[in-house]
């Protein structure tokens, strides 16, 4: 019996040559809600599944550039969106491959990167007239190349960049701590998201395709705070929000602790493996094993959600 994860990669795989590769976006309107290590996490198991994968920075910080083993970039998304006022626009499309560059040597092959740099916040403040739309007819450039992109946004409310993020990606996954920044990032994103999607909006077709809970604690470490928060998140977003209360909450029943589920435990070997420019999947041990299952789940469900690739 084929299984929803054959489906999906095979639907992936099997793309007409003129469509667009599929894109998610890893998106929040805060900062430190674990957005990068979901989608440093994402890029790793899609990886492992053979796909063909694009992991592409758009935060001037680099974070995820670096974590990929990428420095110094010799050309980067900076350089596909920047237009020279003095010179005649050059297609995006055609540029985008001149700023691919495979992932550093800790990263499987089928991994590559659009890097960001520092430079690329300029662009938060460029005049170009359809700035925000480079970004998109960059990624049609990858047809046949590529199977599936994973963007990186940048964490703050609005802007150019996380509108060109929004209007070039097919869906969005929004990563949200059990804090007042995990809610507020989220609703914020929802906010410019409610813009882009609407009727005669930029991206009419953007699929939220869900929230995921991010650096929860481990089980035992949760406080009534976290309660709240996860709370009010679910209140905010309902089906939206990926895996049940027992995802969060369980601490075990005479002493066999329940598989993670859809939800991003904030293990020790995730900075590990960032650290070493690694991919989870290459990290011995039991809560490696945890993350790359939880990864897994939101990635699949990620690309199932509502009208999903298979």
């Amino acid at each position: 019996m084929v299984t929803t994860k054959e489906k999906i990669i095979a639907a992936l795989k099997n793309r007409e040559p003129s469509d667009q590769p599929e894109s998610l976006a890893d998106a929040s309107e805060k900062g430190g809600v674990g957005k990068t290590s979901v989608t440093s996490g994402l890029i790793a198991v899609a990886a492992e599944m053979g796909l063909e994968v694009v992991g592409g920075d758009l935060d001037p910080r680099a974070t995820l550039t670096k974590e990929l083993g990428v420095t110094d970039p010799e050309f980067s998304i900076n350089d596909v969106m920047y237009v020279d006022p003095e010179e005649p626009p050059t297609d995006p499309a055609e540029l985008v491959h001149d700023a691919l560059v495979p992932a550093g040597p800790g990263w499987p092959s089928n991994v590559r990167v659009l890097a960001s740099e520092r430079a690329l916040g300029r662009r938060e403040l460029d005049p170009t007239p359809g700035m925000e739309l480079r970004l998109r007819r960059a990624l049609q450039g990858l047809k046949g190349d590529v199977d599936l992109v994973i963007l990186d946004a940048p964490p703050r409310p609005g802007g150019k960049l996380m509108g060109a993020i929004l209007i070039a990606a097919n869906r969005v996954l929004i990563p949200a701590t059990l804090t007042e920044d995990g809610y507020d990032g989220a609703v914020e994103l929802m906010r410019s998201i409610s813009h882009i999607a609407a009727p005669g909006g930029l991206n009419p077709n953007l699929v939220v395709a869900g929230v995921v809970f991010s650096i929860v604690p481990k089980r035992g470490e949760m406080r009534d705070v976290h309660f709240h928060h996860e709370k009010a998140i679910r209140e905010e977003f309902g089906d939206l929000v990926m895996g049940d209360p027992e995802d969060v909450y369980w601490s075990g029943e005479g002493g066999v602790l329940r598989p993670d589920g859809p939800v991003i435990r904030n293990y020790a070997i995730r900075e590990e493996c960032r650290t070493a420019c690694i991919p989870i999947t290459a990290a011995p041990g039991r809560e490696a094993k945890r993350l790359v299952s939880s990864y897994e789940q939101v990635l699949l469900r990620s690309l199932a959600a509502k009208g999903g690739v298979a």
